[in-house]
């Protein structure tokens, strides 16, 4: 799962091509459902944002390289930037052009640079009314398309609902980070931890170290509990993502919302563990601890 917002080191990603056409959206997530998601995550953020003081703007947030009010201004810009690329206002396939060589982390880590500093603003309050208007831009834009296809951004072709379900993912993880930095709760809805998590399986492989994987073959099914079974194949590598078919070497059972916040690496996986929140199996059981050194961000 990604994590753009941390410092990356150069990796080869999985050579399958991220310009070619992406996988539809994985069943049971729709566009509609991931709207309805989102809009309940980012008017939870806003009430975090509303109860901070003016001074804890500047506070850092653990684990990442920015202050509350950059995390805030981050959540921001990736609505009115996916906005951008859902109405065409802004070409994502020729921006993906002009990037400079490298891997996915590297790409997005550059793109969260840009558009943070294309984003001056940095009061909480201003940037609290930002998002719930760029919430509203942004699904205006992406049900307001003409084309049916996917959306052309500069880190590869996204399916709508797919885009959405991984805005949904910020909302929540970065809500946690937020929280975590000023001392404050924060709960995350295990229906929307679940649409996170499913809906952005099929952006999985483009994460996929290549040079991680070139001696791997195997199969490991994911079971997030509630939501359909899907399947990482790694080959020799390449990725991809398939339906669970019940064959694997590695399954991975898990709760949605400590596996959303362990795959984003807020936590760590003993406690999941230990509290049977997360588990794993099969003849190849290793894999599952092995697993993040096979992505380029975690």
């Amino acid at each position: 799962m990604t994590t753009t917002d941390r410092n990356v080191s150069a990796t080869n990603i999985s050579t399958r091509n991220i310009s070619t056409p992406p996988p539809a959206a994985p069943p049971g997530v729709t566009l509609t459902n991931g709207l309805d998601a989102l809009r309940r995550s980012a008017a939870a953020t806003g009430e975090l944002l509303a109860a901070m003081s003016d001074n804890q703007d500047i506070v850092p947030v653990p684990g990442l390289a920015w202050t509350v009010s950059e995390t805030a201004a981050h959540l921001v810009t990736l609505l009115t930037s996916s906005a951008a690329y859902a109405s065409g206002a802004r070409d994502g396939a020729a921006e993906r052009a002009a990037l400079p060589p490298g891997g996915a982390a590297e790409r997005m880590a550059l793109g969260n640079a840009r558009e943070l500093e294309r984003l001056v603003e940095r009061r909480i309050p201003v940037l609290r009314q930002l998002l719930a208007s760029a919430v509203d831009e942004y699904s205006t834009a992406i049900t307001g398309r003409r084309a049916s296809g996917p959306v052309e951004t500069p880190f590869g072709q996204e399916d709508p609902a797919v885009m959405t379900a991984a805005l949904v993912g910020e909302q929540l993880v970065h809500g946690f980070d937020l929280a975590r930095a000023v001392g404050q709760r924060w709960s995350i809805d295990p229906d929307a931890a679940r649409l996170a998590l499913t809906g952005t399986a099929p952006l999985l492989p483009y994460l996929v170290n290549a040079d991680a994987i070139r001696d791997i073959s195997a199969r490991i099914e994911f079971r997030i509990v509630g939501a359909p079974r899907f399947t990482l194949v790694l080959d020799h590598g390449r990725a991809a993502v398939e339906a669970a078919d019940g064959h694997c070497d590695c399954w991975i059972s898990a709760q949605p919302v400590p596996y959303l916040l362990l795959a984003y690496n807020r936590i760590g996986r003993w406690r999941p563990l230990l509290r049977r929140e997360v588990r794993s199996g099969g003849r190849r059981r290793g894999l599952a601890m092995r697993l993040p050194r096979y992505l380029s961000v975690s």
